[in-house]
């Protein structure tokens, strides 16, 4: 008996989003680029080269010691849009043409707004150490579409939580350099839905050598007459390190080297699958609703999935009294993770009970630049901008969990000190993503054809307050 893998499945580190600590990917790749409001001002180009607030610990470790002690609290609110528009999605079904998949609305927005806070702490312990603190959400996203959409058996609701504890400790080696490194504690929990098509799956259980065919009951592939739905949940805790490079020659001058390790991570879970209500579900179609009934029965998964490895360099100078200028360039290993490998206690759920899919991502570069205008003590004015390179290559790579693509950051920013404790900011980012195809085919023979509008708007509120 031929048994399908399930492709509903695959997207545990393909999207996500972070609730409780819960947000929308920012940035390319499902990152969650939102460290600060201060940074957000800048499109984040400073870096942790730009070191004026206790985010930099998350930047870049070594950065602390020029800063007194302190602690900040940020909260961002995220607002996107990824509106989807129908070009002639398709199902195999090996009955002659190739059937358009029903589907309402034929435009759908799977974009959701979610809220994603940080916390940063600094302690000078003395005129050598210092301990730094960042409680954050760095990856993540989520999507949501209708049950009846086009692209049901690629993709319903998708949310990933991702928490993370870094822990750091710089020393500064002389009045110029200083070095830091860090541990990341960090907590992956993943809940992805999809419909499923029984209809195109009966055909692979009857034992057919081509293409899905007909359900004995007659219902045909793509149709949404004999869809099910699966839900997926699994999690896991695992560890990375990050370490900086800090040099500042003069008063005006300063350098960041930063890198932070890829995270491995193996997430334990369930898979839990409905039967469909149409057409008298399984039990219409004996025998073989058997078969489907022990192939489909809820089970517990394990997950092979991994966060990527960063390498940063950015650099701050003050041109003259009142004007600063930053930029910042940083590398992202996505190529480092080029499968998703799914194991199931069930082993008739596919043929050996184990699932890969490759996903073919590409490392990427995202560069910065940004400018501060000190105009008094008080407040500070800032903006930025910033190429953020998607790791998706192409449309058939592209799925609708994440329908990521290459995108333009615009940033504003201010910063304003009530007293000499306690200080505020703000930041704005709009971010302009390139149209986006794709061209997603399931192991079903579902195939997403379309094109995908998309854009984010980011606001960022902060407060700091400083020790000494």
């Amino acid at each position: 008996m031929k048994t399908p893998r399930i492709s509903s499945l695959m997207a545990f580190v393909l999207a996500g989003a972070v609730s409780g600590y819960a947000g929308t990917a920012s940035a390319a790749g499902f990152a969650v680029n939102t460290p600060s409001a201060q940074s957000m001002g800048n499109a984040t180009a400073g870096g942790g080269a730009l070191a004026e607030d206790a985010s930099t610990v998350w930047f870049n470790p070594a950065s602390i010691t020029r800063l007194p002690s302190q602690t900040m609290a940020s909260a961002h609110v995220l607002l996107p849009s990824f509106e989807f528009t129908d070009k002639g999605s398709t199902q195999a079904t090996g009955l002659g043409p190739i059937a358009l998949l029903p589907g309402a609305p034929t435009t759908a927005d799977g974009g959701t707004d979610a809220v994603v806070p940080n916390f940063y702490y600094i302690r000078k312990l003395n005129e050598g150490w210092s301990f730094g603190l960042a409680v954050n959400a760095p990856f993540g996203l989520t999507t949501e579409y209708d049950n009846n959409w086009k692209g049901r058996y690629h993709a319903i609701d998708s949310e990933i939580i991702d928490f993370n504890i870094n822990p750091a400790l710089a020393y500064k080696v002389n009045e110029v350099f200083s070095v830091g490194a860090g541990v990341s504690l960090n907590y992956i929990d993943a809940k992805l839905s999809n419909a499923v098509d029984f209809a195109a799956v009966c055909g692979a259980f009857a034992g057919s050598p081509g293409p899905p065919v007909l359900c004995p009951n007659g219902a045909p592939p793509g149709q949404g007459a004999f869809d099910g739905f699966t839900e997926n949940e699994a999690d896991d805790f695992s560890f990375g390190f990050n370490l900086g490079f800090f040099y500042e020659p003069s008063d005006r001058t300063r350098f960041s080297l930063a890198y932070r390790s890829q995270i491995n991570h193996k997430l334990d879970g369930t898979a839990d699958f409905t039967e469909p209500t149409t057409l008298g579900g399984f039990a219409a179609l004996g025998p073989l609703g058997t078969a489907l009934s022990g192939a489909f029965a809820d089970g517990g998964i394990s997950v092979g999935a991994s966060l990527p490895d960063t390498l940063s360099f950015s650099a701050f100078h003050m041109l003259t009294p009142k004007i600063g200028i930053m930029g910042d360039a940083t590398w992202t290993g996505w190529s480092d993770i080029p499968e998703l490998r799914i194991v199931y206690d069930n082993p008739v759920t596919t043929v050996d009970g184990t699932s890969v899919e490759v996903l073919g991502w590409e490392d990427v570069w995202r560069l910065s630049l940004g400018l501060n205008y000190y105009q008094s003590d008080r407040l500070t004015l800032r903006t930025g901008v910033a190429y953020d390179q998607s790791p998706v290559p192409n449309p058939t790579s592209r799925t609708p969990r994440l329908p990521d693509n290459d995108r333009i950051w615009v940033s504003i920013g201010a910063s304003y000190a009530i007293n000499d404790k306690i200080s505020m900011d703000f930041g704005y980012t709009h971010e302009f993503i390139d149209d986006t195809n794709i061209a997603r085919t399931n192991d079903t023979g579902a195939t997403l054809i379309g094109s995908y509008e998309s854009d984010v708007d980011i606001f960022s509120l902060q407060v700091n307050y400083l020790f000494d």
